[in-house]
C-alpha cells in the first residue's frame, strides 16, 4: 500500500472527525459510496482528481491543508488500531443490531480472560 494513499487517507479521516461529519454525512454531500470513502480513508483506493476535489469541496479545505502531514505517523500503533477499528465498524454497519450486541459482549468477555491472564503473572 502506498504510504501516500494512507497519509491522505488519514488525513481525510482526521479532518471529517474534526468537522464532526460520520461518512455516511460525507457520503451524501460528496455523492460517493460510503464503502469508496472507507477505502479512500484506509489508503486502499486510488484517488481521481475529480474525486479528491469533491473530498476536498465537502469538507472545506485547500489542498495545502491536505498535504500537511507533520500531524500524522502512519507507522504508529494508534494510527494502526485506528485503521483496524475503522474496518471493523463498517463491517459492523452490516450487521443486524442483535448480532453486533452479540460480538461486542463476545469481545467483552475475550478481553476480561486477557486482563485476568495478565494480572495472573
Amino acid at each position: 500500500m502506498s504510504d501516500l494513499k494512507k497519509l491522505i487517507g488519514e488525513k481525510i479521516r482526521s479532518i471529517r472527525n474534526k468537522k464532526n461529519l460520520t461518512l455516511l454525512q460525507l457520503s451524501q454531500i460528496t455523492g460517493q459510496q460510503t464503502s469508496y470513502l472507507t477505502e479512500v480513508e484506509l489508503g486502499k483506493r486510488n484517488l481521481s482528481i475529480d474525486s479528491l476535489e469533491k473530498i476536498m469541496d465537502a469538507l472545506n479545505i485547500k489542498p495545502g491543508n491536505l498535504l500537511d502531514f507533520r500531524e500524522i505517523d502512519p507507522d504508529s500503533q494508534e494510527f494502526e488500531t485506528r485503521t483496524v477499528l475503522e474496518v471493523h465498524y463498517q463491517f459492523l454497519l452490516g450487521k443486524k443490531s442483535e448480532d453486533v450486541k452479540m460480538i461486542h459482549k463476545i469481545t467483552t468477555e475475550i478481553f476480561k480472560s486477557i486482563d485476568a491472564a495478565a494480572r495472573s503473572e
